[in-house]
C-alpha cells in the first residue's frame, strides 16, 4: 500500500501517462464501482479541461494548424507541462516555446510568434487596469530628484520575427484572411495593453520598444532614455512621453533624489 504522498505523485503520474506503480492495489474495492474507471474518467475530464482552456487561449493557432492537430499536441504538452498553479487562466505560458520545438512545425515558425502573441493577449486581459496618471505629476518633484515612471500592470512586449500581429489580425472578425496567402519573415515590435475588456495594439521602432522595456522592467526613466538614445541618436522622448500618458500607461510618477539613481 503506497503512502498519502506516494498516492499522490503515482495518481499525477497516471494522469499525465508517466511511468508509475500500478494503482489498482492502492484503491479500495467494495462496491459496485470500478475505482480504475472512476480515476479514467477523472482523467479524461482533466485533458479535456486543459486542452479546453489552451484551445480558448490560442484560438489562431487552432485555426493556423487546425483543431484536430492542434488538440493531438495539446495533449502531448499537457504530459510534459502540467498545470502549476490552480488557475486555469494561468495555463500555457510555455506553449509557444514547445510549439517551436516540434519537428512538424519548423517550416512553419511565425506559428510560434503568433502563440506568443496570444499569450500576451491572455497575460494583458487577466491583468489589473489601474487609475492612470496624469502628466502634471512630472512637474512635482524638486530641482535635485529625478521622475520613475510605474506603468499599467497589463503592458506586455513582444519583438518576433514574423508578422504576428498582422496575422492574428487577419483572423478577427474584421480581418482579411487574404493577406496571409505569402506569409514573410518580417520583424515586429509589439507593445499590447488591456483596455477595458479588450487590448489594444501599438507597432513600435527598436527605439520606443527599448524605452518600454527598460521602464517596465523598473531600470528608471534616465536610464530608459539612455538606452533608447543608443538605439536611436534622434530619439523624442517628449512624444514618447506624451504617448504614456495620453494612453493611460503611466499608474504613477516616483521622483527620486538624484543621487540614489
Amino acid at each position: 500500500m503506497l503512502s498519502d504522498l506516494a498516492l499522490q505523485d503515482a495518481v499525477a503520474a497516471k494522469i499525465l501517462s508517466r511511468p508509475g506503480p500500478d494503482l489498482r492495489s492502492s484503491f479500495e474495492i467494495g462496491n459496485r464501482f470500478d475505482p480504475m474507471r472512476r480515476f479514467n474518467i477523472y482523467r479524461n475530464n482533466t485533458f479535456a479541461s486543459l486542452t479546453a482552456t489552451l484551445v480558448s487561449v490560442f484560438p489562431v493557432t487552432v485555426s493556423l494548424i487546425g483543431e484536430r492537430y492542434f488538440r493531438h499536441v495539446a495533449a502531448s504538452f499537457i504530459r510534459v507541462g502540467p498545470p502549476s498553479e490552480a488557475r486555469l487562466v494561468r495555463y500555457g505560458s510555455d506553449f509557444a516555446d514547445f510549439l517551436a520545438r516540434l519537428d512538424d512545425l519548423k517550416s512553419l515558425p511565425f506559428i510560434a510568434d503568433t502563440a506568443r502573441l496570444e499569450w500576451r493577449i491572455a497575460e494583458a486581459l487577466d491583468a489589473a487596469v489601474l487609475t492612470p496618471a496624469t502628466m502634471a505629476e512630472l512637474q512635482r518633484g524638486g530641482s535635485g530628484t529625478i521622475p520613475d515612471l510605474v506603468l499599467q500592470p497589463s503592458l506586455r512586449l513582444l519583438f518576433c520575427r514574423w508578422p504576428a500581429l498582422d496575422i492574428w489580425s487577419a483572423h478577427q472578425a474584421d480581418g482579411d484572411l487574404e493577406l496571409l496567402r505569402d506569409i514573410k519573415r518580417q520583424p515586429q515590435r509589439i507593445a499590447l495593453w488591456r483596455d477595458r475588456d479588450s487590448v489594444r495594439f501599438l507597432r513600435v521602432n527598436g527605439a520606443h520598444y527599448t524605452f518600454l522595456r527598460a521602464l517596465k522592467n523598473r531600470r528608471g526613466l534616465e536610464p530608459a532614455v539612455m538606452k533608447a538614445a543608443n538605439r536611436m541618436s534622434d530619439f523624442d522622448l517628449v512624444a514618447s512621453l506624451g504617448g504614456l500618458f495620453a494612453e493611460g500607461l503611466v499608474t504613477h510618477v516616483r521622483h527620486l533624489p538624484a543621487n540614489l539613481n
